[in-house]
């Protein structure tokens, strides 16, 4: 009886081995006739609203491992990139291959039928709320919204809990927040709901908090003793002004918004294997690697000094990239509710 056991166990070893080895082969040809079919169409157009110095070193990296393509990209932040592609759509001419853009914008190429549909090999690797079930985007980096103090002003002890505690009488004047925070703010809604969500925006208007467009901006004036508190910011902000010297520092608040930033290829990309080659490299163990090391936060599961490791405690929520669908009407409403602009 141990003998058979013995026998069968080993069959069993066999067959599971072969098949890891066949599925490997597998990938490996797949990969192999994607390499080929990529060399034969030579180039590469990039599309985003990465900032230009972390494009370039993106994709300086992509060429070294497949020096066949040359690559060239476009950078424009928000509406602006999308408004391009919709022009240049309606004049008939398809040139980019692979989009990318922090935040809700790329909702509406989604919506409106711009975006291929391809299930990277590499998607498996990544979080739930960081990908599509139908593979039409995977999220290239995410970016977790953190509130954020000057540490010679306020104390640890004094931080506030929970976002209603900002409402206190003693941070009246003293609070900063980004007069486009739009995706946050439609995030946070749809978490507290409409009316508690209003109580509490409302509420910070009568704070007389200070709003300012740019969140670079907002971190320098932080860290200059304008405002003791930005209700939010984003964490690369905070390591990078503190690795510069800056006395300002994060805390989260309840719940943490991770912000999108979908990567997706053109359904007419006039080079399709070379952008599905740069997707995959870009949502590789060795892609998402370098993106950390640009200190962006990765949603890739398997990845080692995350700066999104450093808030792992928090209750996380990935920004529901559907919220693109109602952006115009979120941001007029986000404004209104802080008064920077009237009803």
């Amino acid at each position: 009886m141990k003998k058979k056991s013995a026998m069968f166990a080993s069959l069993a070893n066999g067959i599971f081995a072969g098949l890891i080895f066949l599925m490997l082969s597998g990938q490996a040809l797949a990969d192999e006739a994607l390499i080929e079919a990529a060399k034969k169409e030579q180039q590469l157009v990039y599309y985003t609203g990465m900032p230009v110095m972390d494009a370039k070193v993106l994709l300086s990296s992509f060429e070294k491992k497949y020096p066949f393509i040359k690559t060239t990209h476009y950078r424009a932040g928000g509406p602006a990139l999308i408004s391009r592609i919709q022009n240049e759509y309606r004049a008939g001419r398809h040139l980019w291959d692979v989009f990318s853009q922090p935040g809700l914008d790329g909702y509406l190429l989604l919506e409106q039928g711009f975006l291929a549909m391809y299930d990277s090999p590499e998607r498996k690797y990544f979080r739930e709320g960081h990908k599509d079930s139908e593979g039409f985007w995977t999220t290239l980096y995410t970016t977790p919204n953190v509130a954020s103090y000057n540490r010679k002003l306020v104390s640890t002890k004094e931080l506030p809990r929970d976002y209603f505690d900002l409402l206190d009488s003693k941070w009246k004047g003293k609070l900063g927040l980004d007069s486009r925070e739009v995706e946050w703010y439609a995030n946070i809604k749809q978490i507290l709901g409409p009316e508690k969500s209003r109580k509490l925006f409302e509420g910070m208007r009568t704070q007389d908090i200070g709003v300012r467009q740019g969140r670079s901006l907002l971190t320098q004036l932080l860290g200059a003793g304008e405002f003791y508190i930005l209700v939010n910011n984003y964490l690369q902000n905070v390591i990078d002004a503190k690795e510069k010297g800056s006395p300002v520092e994060f805390f989260v608040l309840d719940p943490v918004i991770l912000a999108a930033g979908p990567i997706a290829i053109n359904k007419a990309a006039p080079h399709p294997n070379a952008a599905r080659l740069f997707v995959d490299y870009c949502l590789s163990k060795e892609g998402q690697a370098l993106l950390v090391r640009l200190r962006r936060s990765s949603a890739r599961m398997d990845i080692e000094g995350n700066p999104i490791d450093q808030i792992k405690n928090a209750r996380l929520i990935s920004s529901d990239i559907k919220l693109g669908k109602t952006y115009v009407e979120s941001f007029k409403e986000y404004q209104e509710l802080l008064g920077i602009v009237k009803k």
